[in-house]
Formats: structure tokens, sequence, C-alpha cells
């Protein structure tokens, strides 16, 4: 039998959640947060400018509340910045959403810096759209 001493221990998530009800502009320090959405109304959170020395930061997103208005919840990127992945395309300066039809609680996605173009969606929960 191990001694306690020699046991490791379990990792754990260590970031910050932070529930929005308004549009929020996002800090780089942010890194690692989950931002929720709680509010019926559709609002968006902007991202911080990709740079090479924020390359591996990351940002959850989640909907705690449905918009029953608007387009729908939503991330906005830097002018010079894309969001790639699921039916994102890559398009410098365009906006990815939950529509308001598919908003739904607890839909989600994670978005990372890949420190020189934008940033990529990962572990997506629901159907993202892109702005024209």
């Amino acid at each position: 039998m191990a001694s306690a001493r020699h046991l490791k221990q379990p990792e754990k998530e260590t970031g910050n959640v932070s529930v929005k009800t308004a549009a929020y502009t996002i800090k780089e320090s942010e890194s690692g947060t989950t931002f929720v959405w709680n509010s019926a109304t559709a609002f968006n959170f902007t991202l911080p400018a990709v740079k090479p020395r924020n390359k591996g930061i990351f940002f959850d997103f989640i909907i705690r509340t449905a918009a029953t208005s608007g387009t729908g919840h939503g991330v906005s990127p830097n002018a010079n910045d894309l969001v790639d992945g699921a039916t994102a395309t890559g398009v410098d300066d365009k906006d990815v959403y939950f529509a308001t039809a598919s908003d739904a609680i607890g839909n989600g996605f994670r978005l990372v810096s890949n420190g020189s173009t934008g940033w990529q969606a990962k572990h997506i929960n629901g159907t993202l759209a892109q702005e024209a």
C-alpha cells in the first residue's frame, strides 16, 4: 500500500466563473475564465486582440439564460482576428453566436488563441452561426 505522501493529487479546474447580463470586453488576464450569458436579451462578449504572447490563452462560454430577442448570444473577435472551427469559416472580424432560435441553456464552447491570426473554437455544444 502506497503512503499518503506518494499519492498524486488529482488535477483541478482553476478558472473563474463570470456571469454577465450585458455586453462585456474580456481581458487577456481572464484566461481560463468561464463566461456565462445570463440574459434573455442577446449580447456579445468581445475578445482581446490576439498576439504572439497570448498564444494558448482560452475562454469558455456557456448559456445560463437563452436569448429570446436579438441575434443570439455571441462572441466578437478583434477586427484583425478570426474565429475558426465548426461552422466558423475563419474570416477576420466575424462574430460567432448561437442564433436566438437555437439558443439553449447549457450550450457553450471554448475559444483558444493561436497567437497569430485568431481563435480556434473547441468543445462546441450546440450549433454556432457566423456573422455574414
